[in-house]
């Protein structure tokens, strides 16, 4: 029998994307494996739409996806953990191709380099694009190297060793690395697609997300203020709405700096880092 795969979701408020994220879950060549979906206390319709799945359902109080991970692996049966973001969907042969180099022994966890953008031709998911510096239907570059910061999968024997991810919001798996002393394995061919924000509402509330991750400190977090202020915000704006010919990406990137600002600020103040 093949190595079990426990996938974890967490999820919070992500009711338009959840039945598409969990079917092709679902639908998936890999055969040994479960779904545990971790419900940050949405106050949407996500548990109901959850609990029409065969998947295993987890709530907690409204902590972010770092704590909801965390308590998905401690449910997990399965000995490696495969993190699935539920604004995604996936390939069929998503967890086949991004578990074969962690059961062959040649990575203790890895990562996709094929994430790919799956609302290219909404013009707030272009100006989202833009601000990342990535082509527009892609979510990592072209010439990804061959190690990545984050994981997508890992042995749950290492997670729980080092104590799971940190509970500092918005980037808790691009430090958890730090923690393991070694870097994931990028692989090709494990593809899936990533629904960018497509209204003002959506990005301003993940600029204030981005904003709240809490992996800088308090000097840096000041030296963000500058960076996102509205002087620097309209230049860069400005210059990359003439290169790339996109003159909304003005008015995206003002609205996603000062809603990074806000985060910030709220994280100098001292609240969760919940989205």
């Amino acid at each position: 029998m093949s190595t079990k795969v426990s996938v974890i979701v967490p999820t919070y408020n992500e009711e338009k994307y959840l039945d598409r994220c969990l079917s092709t879950l679902l639908d998936q060549t890999y055969s040994n494996f479960e779904i545990i979906v971790v419900d940050d206390d949405s106050t949407d319709s996500s548990k109901e739409i959850i609990q029409k799945y065969p998947v295993k359902y987890l709530h907690q109080e409204h902590s972010g996806p770092a704590l909801a991970k965390n308590l998905g692996a401690k449910h997990a049966s399965g000995d490696i953990l495969v993190f699935a973001d539920s604004d995604f969907y996936y390939d069929r042969n998503y967890i086949s191709d991004l578990v074969k180099p962690v059961i062959a022994g040649e990575a203790i966890g890895t990562y996709s380099k094929e994430i790919y953008v799956a609302n290219p031709n909404n013009k707030w998911s272009r100006c989202y694009n833009i601000n990342t510096g990535l082509d527009y239907n892609r979510k990592v570059p072209k010439d990804f190297p061959d190690e990545s910061e984050g994981f997508r999968t890992i042995f749950r024997k290492d997670f729980v060793r080092v104590g799971g991810f940190d509970n500092i919001g918005y980037g808790e798996d691009m430090v958890f690395y730090k923690k393991l002393e070694i870097k994931a394995k990028a692989v090709g061919g494990a593809k899936a697609y990533h629904f960018n924000p497509d209204s003002v509402e959506e990005f301003f509330a993940t600029a204030q997300w981005v904003g709240k991750g809490n992996r800088f400190g308090i000097i840096k977090s000041v030296i963000r203020l500058f960076k996102y202020s509205l002087p620097i915000s309209l230049l860069i704006g400005i210059m990359k709405a003439t290169r790339y010919r996109n003159s909304l990406f003005i008015v995206f990137k003002t609205i996603w700096d000062f809603g990074v600002t806000i985060g910030i600020i709220k994280t100098l103040f001292g609240e969760n880092h919940a989205k």
